[in-house]
């Protein structure tokens, strides 16, 4: 007898082929746009934990919450039915004993002792009460833990799985008590496989997974193809998700995977057994933030300190402008350099920048960084005249600087961390601020 079609299923996902020669087909989520062997049984599977797919079926979200409702009640049902709590047994049809799981109209809550035997003691096994001629189809779940774990990969979804209903009364059958041939019980829920991963290792793109496989015909006449990985020489039938399952545990990938760190690439690097190892951390970006624009006093020389040459530059004024606005750069900021042996110097300074708002806020910048190059650059650069005709890839002035405000307007300033490149030019100094992202 061949198998419904899900038509539900079916229009969640988009079909394609791999490869022109591929046999198996693969599947997309049109909600989330994951990728996986197509498989019907996962599929819904997959639907009934996807976010997007819930998000837009509303009615999908609210049977799988019915489920999960209908589970909790039949869990505490059969732990109050395990412990005694009213002293009789299970029946299905009027007249029964009081123990009610919603498998039938007519069931007596109000209980008697009508299946105790003459002794007053319980029988010995379950048994349903036959009355009128109804007998229950569904077994009682005799052995179910009420602390046992469900395995939400199998909640029934009404637009997908469809739900099962007693003799056309309308209510939902819950997934454990569900009728199974050849069988006096409901087997308890699956446990699903907890796979060991490392989760350091960045994850695997689907073009490298289908590159660390070789495919091909295990026999000739198979509709289905194998693949062997490259690393292990590990044999499996072709699955986009469970090679790429695979090659989280395979020491071989790993192995390559962990070359493909760049700390793992320096000179001086850590054992292969420790952690650092097998991180992947992101790499910041740099996006060009703003300039700011300062313009000078002639710089005072104090003399000789404990670390070097002294002098103090005063800023008279200046401007700045970038991505979150524009402004101007306050008098009375200050300039501390310290320079050492006539090629190196320490930048240390502090302005204030204003902003062009109707009420303009007021930021702190801190710059600090070095001014390195040859002497007599150096030397040249700090005549205001000669300076304009050096170029500023003559020398190098590499700053960090960072940002300081209590207005709330621009809060999320105090957060961030810039490094910036120098010149300067006459009686100015220019920088180019650069956000770390």
């Amino acid at each position: 007898m061949p198998r419904p079609i899900e038509a539900d299923v079916h229009s969640a996902f988009m079909e394609f082929r791999n490869a022109a020669d591929e046999k198996c087909m693969s599947v997309q989520c049109l909600f989330c746009h994951q990728v996986r062997a197509k498989n019907t049984t996962r599929q819904k599977q997959h639907l009934a934990q996807c976010t997007q797919y819930l998000a837009q079926h509303p009615e999908a979200a609210a049977a799988i919450k019915s489920s999960l409702e209908q589970h909790a009640q039949g869990h505490d049902g059969s732990a109050a039915h395990v412990s005694g709590g009213h002293g009789g047994v299970v029946s299905h049809g009027p007249g029964g004993h009081g123990h009610s799981h919603g498998h039938g109209p007519g069931q007596d809550t109000g209980g008697n002792n009508a299946n105790l035997n003459a002794g007053g003691q319980m029988p010995n096994q379950h048994s349903a009460t036959t009355n009128a001629g109804a007998t229950s189809v569904y077994p009682e779940p005799t052995s179910l833990d009420p602390h046992q774990h469900t395995n939400l990969g199998f909640t029934p979804n009404a637009r997908i799985n469809g739900t099962s209903t007693p003799h056309g009364t309308g209510t939902p059958i819950p997934q454990h008590i569900r009728p199974m041939s050849g069988a006096s019980s409901a087997p308890p829920a699956k446990r699903q496989k907890t796979k060991q991963t490392n989760p350091n290792l960045p994850e695997i793109p689907l073009a490298e997974v289908h590159a660390a496989f070789v495919e091909f015909q295990a026999k000739e006449g198979d509709k289905c193809l194998s693949a062997k990985c490259i690393y292990c020489n590990q044999v499996r039938a072709k699955n986009t998700s469970r090679q790429r399952e695979h090659l989280l545990q395979c020491p071989g990938y790993q192995a390559t995977m962990k070359d493909r760190i760049p700390a793992n690439n320096l000179l001086h690097h850590f054992d292969d057994d420790d952690v650092a190892a097998s991180l992947a951390l992101p790499t910041p970006t740099l996006e060009l933030d703003f300039r700011m624009s300062i313009r000078v006093k002639p710089k005072i020389n104090i003399g000789n300190g404990t670390y070097g040459r002294q002098s103090w530059i005063s800023c008279i004024g200046g401007q700045w402008a970038g991505r979150w606005g524009k402004g101007n750069v306050l008098a009375n900021g200050q300039d501390t350099q310290t320079s050492f042996k006539g090629t190196e110097t320490k930048i240390d300074a502090r302005y204030l920048i204003q902003t062009n708002d109707d009420h303009p806020a007021l930021i702190i910048c801190k710059v600090e960084g070095w001014w390195v190059g040859e002497k007599e650059i150096m030397e040249r650069l700090q005549d205001p005249v000669a300076a304009d005709n050096v170029a500023a890839n003559r020398y190098k002035l590499r700053v960090t600087l960072k940002l300081e405000t209590g207005d709330e307007r621009y809060e999320e300033l105090n957060s961030g961390v810039w490094v910036g490149s120098g010149c300067r030019r006459g009686a100015e100094i220019v920088y180019d601020a650069y956000r770390v992202n």
